[in-house]
């Protein structure tokens, strides 16, 4: 039922870019637009603990994440931002992160490529007496700096052809094609389907083959229900911790 749900809610976000695409003559309009819907999207239907933005994130050795349209924080981060203005973000308070295209291109491809490169340079400082849960593959992977992600409506380049591209990128950085967490983790193409690095294929959310075994690495795969299973993967993905100590003070106070 509910993925049902999602697939009708995936149809309504498609009409709202047919009428942007009406509304607007200039692209970043139906740009806007777009990401205001898929942000309206997250807020209805993640946990009701979480809350999602726009903006950019610093972390404490003063790193800083280029403008970035979507943020999804937890209950312990500061009310730094509202829904619909953009925010300063600290990666501690930080679950998930991403970008927004109404129509991918090669050059938009390359550009969330870099966004993520710096992204995935902030670190997370857990604080004293934090609790996680997690296995070791993700908590190795995603508690130090949170799961990044692209979804877009529609793609000029097919999903092989968005995999290339990432690899060139990760070989032209000096990055392994299978490293992890030095730049984004998923792409989801709403008219497609979807490409994933599963890691070692060893964390909560794992892709088998037909007889069974875990598969590694990068998997692109068309999918009908692209919306559902972002959600299924960011439920999976996504850092959840327990903090006992604020985040603000390591931000504000000397040697905190």
């Amino acid at each position: 039922m509910l993925k049902d749900k999602i697939i009708a809610v995936e149809a309504q976000m498609k009409a709202k870019l047919k009428e942007a695409r009406a509304t607007f003559t200039h692209p970043g309009g139906k740009g806007t637009s777009v990401e205001d819907s898929f942000r309206v999207f997250l807020r209805q239907y993640l946990p009701r603990r979480l809350e999602v933005g726009h903006g950019e994130i610093v972390d404490r050795n003063g790193r800083r994440s280029r403008q970035t349209d979507v943020v999804i924080v937890s209950e312990d981060h500061p009310f730094t931002f509202t829904p619909d203005l953009p925010g300063l973000f600290f990666i501690d308070g930080v679950c998930g992160a991403g970008e927004v295209k109404a129509n991918l291109t090669s050059a938009g491809l390359e550009e969330v490529l870099e966004k993520s490169f710096y992204f995935k340079q902030l670190e997370i400082v857990p604080g004293k007496n934090t609790i996680v849960s997690s296995n070791k593959s993700d908590l190795k992977r995603f508690y130090k700096c949170p799961p990044y992600f692209l979804v877009a409506f529609e793609s000029q380049p097919t999903l092989h052809s968005i995999l290339e591209k990432i690899k060139e990128f990760m070989r032209s950085k000096g990055f392994g094609v299978n490293e992890i967490n030095r730049i984004l983790d998923a792409v989801f193409i709403i008219d497609r389907g979807w490409i994933i690095n599963f890691g070692d294929g060893k964390g909560s959310f794992q892709f088998r083959a037909p007889k069974g075994e875990l598969i590694e690495g990068w998997v692109w795969k068309n999918s009908d229900s692209v919306l559902f299973d972002l959600l299924c993967w960011l439920s999976a993905v996504m850092p959840r911790m327990i903090r006992f100590e604020p985040i603000l003070p390591g931000y504000t106070l000397p040697g905190k």
